[in-house]
């Protein structure tokens, strides 16, 4: 499964978390934690894994694994203190649902490719033609099961 940051970004993006081997492992766990919300998150829209990783992506990833780290490390602190860590999480999974919502799109570059719609209808026939309007007909008396009748 592919990381969408590193450890070294994750410390980065809050000075609060300590720089030490317990703090490293915990960011790890989460680092693959978050990868495997976002792939589940995004896959049935987007192909995966991307030829490289866009950068809202990157930073989704980012903010949701400081939000992770940061509530082990002061989860039991007041109530205003995990307000604000929330402010890594809420934003961050409203753009990861507007993302995959197609509400926002991702680079045009070759990173990402769209899945094609998959389509029910193999060997229905159409109502509807593309017919000229006056060579289309209509049933108002004849049984006609296409349309649900009968």
């Amino acid at each position: 499964m592919p990381s969408y940051c590193t450890e070294a970004e994750v410390k980065l993006n809050h000075d609060a978390i300590p720089d030490n081997v317990k703090t490293d492992n915990a960011i790890a766990m989460h680092i693959l934690d978050v990868s495997g919300l976002i792939d589940s998150t995004l896959r049935g829209k987007i192909q995966l894994p991307f030829i490289s990783t866009p950068q809202i992506i990157n930073g989704i990833a980012k903010d949701l694994v400081t939000f992770r780290t940061l509530r082990g490390l002061f989860g039991a602190q007041s109530e205003n203190f995990q307000t604000w860590i929330l402010q890594y999480k809420d934003p961050a999974m409203e753009t990861l649902e507007a993302i995959r919502d197609c509400k926002i799109n991702l680079d045009s570059d070759e990173a990402t490719a769209y899945t094609k719609i998959r389509s029910n209808t193999s060997g229905r026939e159409a109502i509807f033609t593309l017919q000229p309007a006056e060579d289309q007909d209509y049933h108002p008396t004849d049984s006609d099961d296409r349309y649900g009748e009968g």
